[in-house]
């Protein structure tokens, strides 16, 4: 049988009273085993009929058949409706088959026939609360202290009982008595500040907090409980005062720095709170939820102010330094050091924040760009698969993933990853066209020119005017003196979307080489060397045009130049040593 929470209150009240030596006082009856079962004027044949229906209820209820137990004893009532005991029986049995109703009446005819039966009364304080009759309640333990007026948990019964009647005053008045006999103790004066509160006494509340105090001068936490009264009921000045007092004793107490420390934020005074705040967190036991709320709430402040940006980094170090293994505070470092521009202090943040497990996906974003900022290429495309394993369906981490293995002489792992994370993007142009990008330059590296020129083509087909690949895309094809026509439209069409740019200058002249356009060349390329005058390939590629238009010893200068730049073609030195032109 499956019973509820109240049913399992009062089936703790019924073991009880079967533990203890009978259900009655038989102090005044005769002391007959018959007479010890029955009451009233029953026959002695009867009597020997109950005697046998209630033993044999006993023997069904310790076998769990309350139903046919409840039959026996409803027998047994038939020859005795006066038994106190059979009625109280009948009420267990009713517990036992989850009928509180009839449970309460043949209780209270137990209570009736037997008024001074304490276990009688223990189940009727038990059925009261349970069915919500909190008269019931109140009448039943004020019988009940009069026949254990000993018993201090019977005054706390009926002041509870008067506190679920809203009887407060009647409550208040209990406890007191209880206190009297007890002393003061936490539990009870927290129990009557309670009420105190819920009928709007704050001084009835504060004064028992007093008390605490008065009684317990050394416990600083009752001391706390009234700054906390005071402050939730805007009496500031009176839990100000309070907060100091406890600083008096412990300057090092973390709740009142806390404390002091919200009072002067809330006042805009931030440098006073920072002061109050730096205590707290010396302390490593200083609550992980509200450190999290203070630097949370003072991290945009401290980016957009400097004068808060020490303070707050004092703070996030004493975090850092009392909590080493909390992701959240490795995480807050990285975003501050990435809010201003600290990219290696921000990476490596970030990356003891995902060693200690924290694995959302924003970081593990920031991680890879700063990586990738930082050139640290190898470390970089380690990590980024774990991030792929955690997020396999974020676009942007095949992207940075890719790019890191690309730069790590791996590209071939390269274009596995970009090509899987072309599957996971979606309605975003803009990123599409760079993963065909990044292939088209990866295919060419390795020498995979249809597989590159195809990238470059659906890049372009995405976002026709991206000057990167129309740039990257053209410049390769003259390596390749393949399509000079259509590069030159494509390089063409890329200084016309960016125009000064000395690089793009520098293909678009370049092209025009290849053409056999070394007029046009020549002049492209001039205005690429003038802007750009230490790039070896520019230089080498007007040197080249220069002799082309028979300047050959302005040719060997620039090719000199190249050289001197670091420029390592497969010809270029032959060229300098010859003074002729080799391609």
């Amino acid at each position: 049988m499956k019973f509820n929470t109240v049913i399992v209150a009062l089936l703790a009240i019924i073991t009880l009273s079967v533990s203890c030596t009978g259900v009655k006082d038989l102090e005044n009856e005769s002391a007959t085993q018959l007479n010890a079962y029955t009451e009233g004027p029953v026959s002695y044949q009867n009597q020997h009929r109950f005697k046998f229906l209630f033993l044999e209820a006993q023997r069904l209820k310790a076998l769990e058949e309350f139903e046919k137990a409840a039959t026996m004893v409803e027998q047994c009532l038939a020859i005795d409706p006066l038994s106190a005991v059979a009625h109280y029986e009948m009420a267990q049995l009713h517990i036992r088959n989850e009928n509180l109703q009839d449970a309460l009446f043949h209780a209270e005819q137990s209570k009736l026939l037997n008024p001074k039966n304490v276990w009688t009364h223990e189940l009727l304080s038990q059925l009261y609360y349970a069915v919500g009759d909190r008269e019931g309640q109140v009448s039943i333990c004020e019988d009940l202290i009069d026949l254990k007026p000993k018993n201090i948990e019977y005054l706390y019964r009926l002041a509870s009982a008067y506190t679920e009647l809203d009887a407060y005053k009647k409550a208040l008045e209990i406890y007191n008595e209880v206190e009297k006999k007890m002393g003061i103790s936490e539990g009870l004066s927290i129990v009557k500040q309670h009420i105190f509160i819920e009928i709007g006494d704050i001084h009835g509340a504060a004064g028992e907090l007093m008390a605490l105090i008065e009684a317990f001068p050394d416990e600083i936490r009752f001391q706390q409980m009234l700054a906390e009264l005071y402050h939730a009921n805007d009496l500031t000045e009176a839990s100000i005062a309070i907060y100091n007092e406890i600083l008096l004793k412990k300057p090092s107490d973390s709740y009142a720095n806390s404390a002091l420390a919200e009072h002067f934020r809330l006042k805009k005074n931030h440098l006073k709170a920072f002061e109050y705040l730096n205590i707290s967190f010396d302390d490593p036991e200083f609550s992980l939820d509200v450190i999290l709320q203070v630097l949370s709430s003072y991290f945009d402040l401290a980016i957009e102010n400097e004068a808060y940006q020490a303070p707050l980094l004092s703070l996030l170090e004493k975090a850092l330094l009392n909590h080493p293994k909390q992701a959240v505070f490795q995480v807050l470092s990285g975003d501050y050091h990435f809010q201003k521009n600290q990219t290696k202090k921000a990476f490596y943040a970030y990356e003891r924040a995902l060693d200690l497990g924290t694995s959302e996906y924003f970081i593990w974003n920031r991680y890879l760009i700063l990586g990738l900022d930082l050139k640290a290429y190898e470390k970089t495309a380690l990590k980024s698969l774990k991030s792929i394993e955690l997020h396999p369906v974020q676009p942007s981490l095949y992207l940075f993933a890719g790019f890191a293995h690309s730069m790590n002489d791996d590209k071939r792992k390269a274009i596995e990853l970009w090509n899987k994370g072309l599957n996971y993007v979606v309605n975003n142009r803009e990123l599409k066209a760079e993963f065909y990008n990044y292939l088209g330059n990866a295919y060419h590296t390795i020498g995979e020119h249809n597989l590159s020129d195809e990238n470059y083509e659906k890049s372009l087909s995405i976002i026709p005017e991206n000057p990167i690949v129309l740039n990257n895309y053209s410049y390769y094809l003259s390596l390749r003196s393949k399509d000079l026509e259509k590069a030159q439209k494509l390089s063409k069409k890329c200084n016309e979307l960016v125009p000064d740019q000395p690089i793009y200058q520098d293909t678009y002249g370049w092209i025009l080489y290849k053409l056999g356009r070394f007029v046009e060349a020549e002049v492209w390329l001039q205005k690429a060397v003038l802007v750009e005058a230490g790039s070896a390939d520019i230089l080498e590629h007007y040197g080249d045009v220069l002799y082309q238009v028979n300047r050959t010893q302005e040719a060997l200068e620039y090719w000199k130049k190249a050289q001197g730049a670091g420029g390592s073609s497969e010809t270029l030195n032959q060229k300098i040593l010859e003074g002729i032109l080799h391609e």
